[in-house]
């Protein structure tokens, strides 16, 4: 990302804030000129006062004006800061939101393609990194360049024969920060890299630190996230190294011109004692800000390096939502006319799928792992679109609707159960808490064998279930799975597996109340176990992304075809 890209996305955001930014801006230049007068309040002050008779008078006039520049120019930058941390934390705030919302908005492809780790690096450190130049970076340029500029005007002022070594430094300055500027971007990116590695690597061990202990993994863990830090440390250390050479360039060349003005001014100029420490007063003020010019380099480079990561994330597209038209109740008409699709252009999962499911028929879906069973739901939850033919519900193509109404006519149960950080009625009302009655929640979780667990909670249906239900037993976290599927009572229910980690009894009462809430739905079932399907109205057999079977159980087992083969082998182990 170019410098001018940068600032471009990065104005956005500090648009709404421009006044405050402007006011902070005028509070540091104040601050600043009332600094840039103490060298000539020095210089005269040795003058007038050392230098002849003492007078009471005038020293203390000098020493409440010296009082008064500081406490004026400490308050001025002081509400300049304040000002400026306020608009910086604003728009990490704002970011942090934006990015969070368009996170919410990706396609499920976008997910499939980034680690995890990566994307919440994005959201912690590389959004962090932007905050520097929000405001900071920003004031700092003011306040550096502005003392620069007077400090530079002052000592041509007092003497132009001197002031024309700091001539000297300019262009060399300009070619120390122009080499730094590659080097420190360079690196920064590779730190940024860097950080979404780590941090997708965290993650992954924390959620899996079970299998890390039982595998004896954690030499090799250690070993991986010891390589990554050893690279994140060079490569700061790399930009910290480069900084700091351009510092020392920049402070020997001051050194020079410091030297310079000793022995001229006390030679040939023959300077007062006041005017020379005025001058050499002022030499050595500018040495500060030119330093911080030098230094802010450091910090906008991350910044820029942070931005290409963030502002890629919130320039990604947004999940394809072009239907406009409202799907309020449907009556589970699916159809799937000449269906083909492959993730990516070298494969193909799904070779012309045609099929017609009734409204209120259960539809079990069978075959090998990788047949595209669960691509075909995928599909019909518009996560992907097809490459070749259409979906449809009640004969209307499904992305002629509204992507936010379709799916509301969808209720979901995986085998892999996700319950979120929340109370158990949040759970089961997940996206409808405060809008669905608590009766409505308390028969979903009775219809789901859950009701007698949840009541020996500390806190019944308003207690706090921990991450990803981990106060819970995987049969547990089943049947609130299954709760919150009755809870939002839609036309279509698909099951990917529903049961799989109950046991035997528990399993017996959930399919009961499965088979309850399947009255007047369309179901579908993604099934490995044969024997959760036999009452199914219709079993499709797949292989390698096609139907090659379809048929009650029993039309199956008499054709003794691959379904057949299947049952034999599960029932025969």
């Amino acid at each position: 990302m170019q410098y001018k890209q940068f600032i471009s996305h990065l104005f956005i955001y500090l648009k709404p804030h421009i006044g405050k930014l402007v006011f902070a801006s005028v509070m540091m230049l104040l601050a600043t000129v009332l600094e840039s007068s103490v060298p000539e309040i020095t210089g005269r002050i040795v003058d007038e006062l050392f230098a002849t008779e003492r007078e009471s008078k005038t020293a203390s006039i000098y020493a409440f004006a010296l009082f008064g520049i500081v406490v004026l120019s400490s308050l001025f930058a002081l509400t300049s800061t304040a000002v400026s941390s306020w608009v910086s934390n604003k728009v990490i705030m704002d970011l942090r939101v934006t990015m969070f919302a368009k996170l919410l908005k990706l396609p499920k492809s976008y997910f499939d393609q980034h680690p995890t780790g990566k994307t919440l690096s994005k959201l912690t450190f590389d959004v962090g990194q932007i905050a520097a130049s929000a405001s900071t970076i920003w004031l700092n340029f003011i306040k550096s360049s502005m003392a620069v500029v007077i400090l530079i005007g002052y000592l041509f002022y007092k003497n132009w024969q001197l002031s024309l070594t700091l001539l000297v430094l300019l262009p060399l300055v300009y070619l120390a920060v122009k080499h730094a500027s590659n080097r420190m971007r360079r690196s920064s990116v590779n730190v940024q890299k860097s950080m979404g590695d780590m941090t997708h690597l965290l993650n992954e061990n924390i959620s899996g630190n079970t299998l890390v202990k039982i595998y004896h993994a954690q030499s090799q863990i250690s070993e991986k996230f010891n390589n990554l830090i050893k690279n994140i440390r060079q490569q700061r250390f790399k930009v910290d190294m480069t900084s700091s050479f351009n510092t020392a360039f920049v402070n020997i060349l001051i050194g020079l011109c410091l030297s310079s003005v000793v022995y001229f001014s006390a030679t040939s100029l023959k300077m007062s004692a006041g005017e020379f420490l005025s001058f050499f007063t002022a030499m050595g003020m500018l040495l500060k800000p030119a330093k911080s010019l030098i230094n802010i380099n450091k910090p906008l480079q991350s910044a820029i390096a942070g931005g290409e990561s963030v502002f890629g994330l919130i320039n990604e597209k947004e999940e394809p939502n072009i239907g406009t038209k409202k799907l309020k109740k449907s009556n589970g008409a699916v159809r799937f006319n000449d269906v083909s699709f492959g993730y990516n252009n070298n494969t193909t999962v799904l070779k012309h799928i045609n099929l017609d499911i009734k409204p209120g028929e259960t539809v079990a879906f069978v075959g090998a792992t990788g047949s595209g069973k669960t691509t075909i739901i995928q599909l019909l939850m518009r996560f992907y679109s097809p490459k070749q033919g259409s979906i449809t519900i009640d004969g209307i193509d499904i992305n002629q609707f509204e992507i936010d109404s379709l799916r509301s006519n969808i209720a979901f149960v995986d085998q892999n159960v996700q319950l979120f950080n929340d109370t158990v009625k949040g759970n089961i009302a997940l996206g409808q808490l405060g809008i669905m009655p608590d009766k409505q929640i308390k028969r979903s979780a009775m219809a789901a064998n859950a009701d007698e667990f949840i009541q020996q909670l500390e806190h019944g249906f308003d207690t706090q279930i921990g991450e990803n239900g981990m106060s819970l037993s995987g049969g547990q976290r089943q049947r609130l799975a299954i709760a919150r599927a009755i809870a939002k009572d839609s036309a279509i229910l698909i099951l990917d597996e529903a049961t799989s980690a109950l046991d035997s009894a528990t399993e017996k009462q959930v399919q009961n109340a499965i088979h309850q809430m399947q009255k007047d739905k369309t179901t579908i079932i993604i099934a490995h176990r044969l024997s959760t399907i036999q009452k199914a109205d219709r079993i499709i057999v797949l292989c390698h992304g096609s139907i090659i079977e379809q048929g009650t159980h029993q039309e199956l087992l008499d054709y003794q075809g691959e379904y057949a083969q299947l049952y034999k082998h599960q029932f025969k182990h």
